[in-house]
């Protein structure tokens, strides 16, 4: 693995007292790093269930979301996945400190690589390649890991507390990544791509009915965007469905592959997202849990039906 790099100089603005609350969370996962491992997954279980209890808004959208993609289990099980779903988040919190300062070695101690050798071939023929991967859980460490193996443009989303974002730019970019602001548009990482570096790119989210086609996902019409397709057809890049899983009996992460889409992209756009939400949900069901279900997936519906969120807003509002 290569060395890390720092994404920006350390702004003194940030020791300002608006960020105390970012310092302490900070602090907190920081402090997690003496810790041994298993005390510290079971640390973050115990944050993901405290997350549980006191963000009703977000338990809402996770039942709301579930309800929608596992109608074939009963309402205990339905709920069990939402509170195994929130204790995988509190494990990942604390585990941002591997993502923030581990050293290659001992990140690498903690992650193992499945179907790596068929993406290692189409790399090594100089083969453009795109890797998609949903909002899991793991998503930042797998990125890390697979820009410390091979150097990699990504995009992520500016967050609004600039500390948090300069943590977030510094631990995914330290081994090696590119990372594109996703205000700064696709051209960049079209670039990046051209320039040979692998994409690592997170294509499930509802951006509303523009750019987008209704698509299924986990048998769901759901808004998705069609950049997947639009990427590869201009790069002439692979892509190939990745996502980053925690086995809590091991302790380690999984960076677990799939196979490249088959004749994409085919120039249909809804055979296109069709196809990038069939290799998606392949992968989720691969640690169902580990999905990001508190996100509002859901949120666009066809021919303007209301949103099934919006009773929560209403009363967040009220």
């Amino acid at each position: 693995m290569r060395g890390w790099r720092v994404a920006e100089s350390f702004p003194v603005a940030y020791l300002r007292p608006r960020y105390v609350g970012t310092w302490l969370l900070i602090g907190l996962i920081g402090l997690t790093w003496m810790l041994p491992r298993r005390w510290a997954l079971g640390l973050g279980r115990r944050l993901g269930r405290q997350f549980y209890k006191r963000n009703a808004k977000r338990r809402e959208i996770a039942r709301i979301n579930i309800d929608f993609c596992f109608p074939e289990l009963d309402d205990a099980d339905r709920e069990r996945l939402v509170r195994e779903h929130f204790e995988f988040y509190g494990r990942n919190v604390i585990d941002f400190s591997l993502a923030w300062w581990g050293s290659p070695a001992r990140v690498k101690r903690w992650v193992q690589f499945n179907g790596v050798a068929s993406l290692d071939e189409h790399l090594a023929a100089n083969r453009r390649v795109i890797l998609i991967t949903p909002h899991a859980v793991g998503m930042d460490l797998g990125g890390i890991l697979l820009s410390g193996r091979h150097p990699t443009v990504s995009m992520m989303k500016r967050a609004p507390d600039a500390l948090l974002n300069h943590m977030l730019l510094r631990g995914r970019e330290r081994m090696g990544a590119q990372m594109i602001m996703r205000d700064d548009g696709l051209r960049p990482l079209v670039r990046g791509i051209r320039d040979g570096r692998q994409c690592y790119f997170i294509p499930d989210e509802d951006f509303g009915p523009e750019h987008s086609v209704f698509a299924p996902f986990f048998g769901v019409p759901t808004a998705t965007l069609t950049s997947v397709a639009r990427l590869a057809k201009v790069t002439g890049a692979v892509v190939m469905p990745v996502i980053t899983w925690l086995d809590v009996d091991s302790a380690r992460y999984t960076v677990d592959i799939g196979a490249p889409l088959e004749n994409f992209p085919s120039g249909d756009a809804l055979a296109d997202a069709s196809a990038v939400n069939a290799a998606l949900e392949e992968r989720v069901r691969l640690a169902p849990a580990q999905y990001m279900w508190t996100l509002r997936w859901f949120k666009t519906r066809p021919d303007g039906a209301p949103s099934p969120y919006d009773h929560l807003v209403q009363e967040t509002r009220g």
